[in-house]
């Protein structure tokens, strides 16, 4: 009797990100549907939030020692945990044919430095390597990695891989200029596509267009709160104008640090409107856009429930992912950089969506669809991939 096959999937998951949820959410349903008899596990961030949300078996993808020992541990460099760490991943990983990194983007140095996430990435890719289980990267973002450490970790890691596709054709390009032979890897969009979509709230003619407003707790690639002061102060004025302008306003998260921000947001608004902005997951974020006419986002996974509920989008990015993707949904033209952006730009853009919005929902919807597509047809070479993987004792 053959045994069955057993996956390991790691990322960021459990650590309160929607997108990351969301692509395990995803990738555990794509498995059940495929694989069926697949044995799966999860290394993520919050091993018991990973537990009790989706049921299945979680390991922490890393673990810092507390107290007295935390301070021994940093004076001395941070070996020992090092060490344990490492021991811990190999003792974890050589129970597994496959370690899948689902999704979500792995191999950039956001908001940490080489011995945060890239170190994690690193280290487990390595372990699997060493311990002959086939390490794959699925529909994975890439760039910038603005350290050299960082860079060289995550290189590597990419070279454990047996298979690595890429979200957009700007992360595939950007592997391949830092030394990684990429000519046999796929473009696939961000696998949360690939999660079933709520259905659409029509407007009525006369009623307002509803505009659903990505609040994030933003402060640039390297944390600068002066970035940070001046996206909520140009966010807060853009509520305001578009109110005034008879439009409804509703708030939306993507993770839930940005709830601080939506605070700030309705402290700056000095009022006592419901904006709302109390999202708990993803599948929350997919209602409240369904529930919009256009959605203003900064976080790629709430710009990505946008696109999928057929929203026409406007995107204040803090990395070239976002203009990928905005292009690909053929509204490229709707997209700046997120660090002291042009408020008058950004205003321009919403009236021009606002002026033809039945158009530019016509162009997303088209053209999500063929992402979808697309989507599906990388993913079925994926699985028929792992399905061959042979089995380890």
């Amino acid at each position: 009797m053959t045994s069955p096959l057993r996956i390991a999937l790691i990322g960021g998951f459990g650590g309160g990100n929607f997108g990351n949820d969301a692509s395990l959410k995803t990738a555990l349903g794509r498995i059940a549907a495929k694989l069926p008899d697949a044995q799966v596990a999860v290394i993520g961030v919050n091993a018991k939030a990973v537990t009790e949300r989706f049921g299945v078996p979680a390991f922490r993808i890393t673990r810092r020692p507390l107290g007295a020992m935390r301070f021994f541990d940093q004076l001395l460099l941070r070996l020992p945990s090092s060490l344990l760490n490492w021991a811990l991943a190999v003792w974890f990983i050589r129970s597994f044919d496959v370690l899948l990194f689902p999704g979500t983007g792995i191999f950039d140095d956001y908001r940490t430095g080489p011995m945060g996430f890239p170190a994690q990435v690193f280290r487990w890719s390595v372990a699997a390597k060493l311990s002959g289980v086939r390490v794959i990267f699925q529909s994975v973002g890439a760039g910038p990695i603005i350290n050299p450490l960082s860079r060289l970790l995550l290189k590597t890691a990419a070279r454990c891989a047996v298979a690595r596709s890429y979200r957009d054709a700007d992360s595939k390009a950007f592997m391949q200029s830092i030394g990684v032979d990429e000519r046999n890897s796929p473009v696939a969009p961000d696998i949360v596509f690939a999660l079933p979509t709520p259905a659409r709230r029509q407007r009525a003619e006369g009623d307002p267009i509803t505009i659903g407003v990505g609040v994030m707790a933003y402060r640039g690639w390297r944390i600068d709160e002066r970035l940070g002061d001046d996206y909520l102060e140009k966010l807060a004025r853009f509520i305001r104008y578009v109110e005034g302008r008879g439009c409804r306003v509703r708030l939306i998260v993507g993770e839930r640090s940005d709830k601080r921000a939506v605070v700030r947001v309705n402290a700056l608004l000095a009022d006592e409107v419901d904006r709302g902005g109390a999202q708990n997951n993803f599948t929350d974020v997919m209602d409240e856009a369904a529930g919009a006419d256009v959605v203003l986002a900064s976080r790629f996974h709430v710009l990505i429930a946008g696109l999928k509920l057929g929203r026409p989008c406007i995107s204040l990015s803090y990395g070239p992912k976002h203009a990928q993707l905005m292009a690909a949904a053929g509204i490229g033209a709707f997209a700046q950089d997120a660090d002291r952006f042009d408020y008058d730009l950004l205003v321009r853009h919403f009236e021009t969506i606002a002026a033809d919005l039945s158009r530019y929902e016509s162009i997303v919807r088209e053209r999500v669809g063929l992402m979808q597509t697309r989507l599906s047809e990388v993913e079925g070479e994926l699985f028929a991939q792992i399905a061959t993987t042979k089995r380890r004792a």
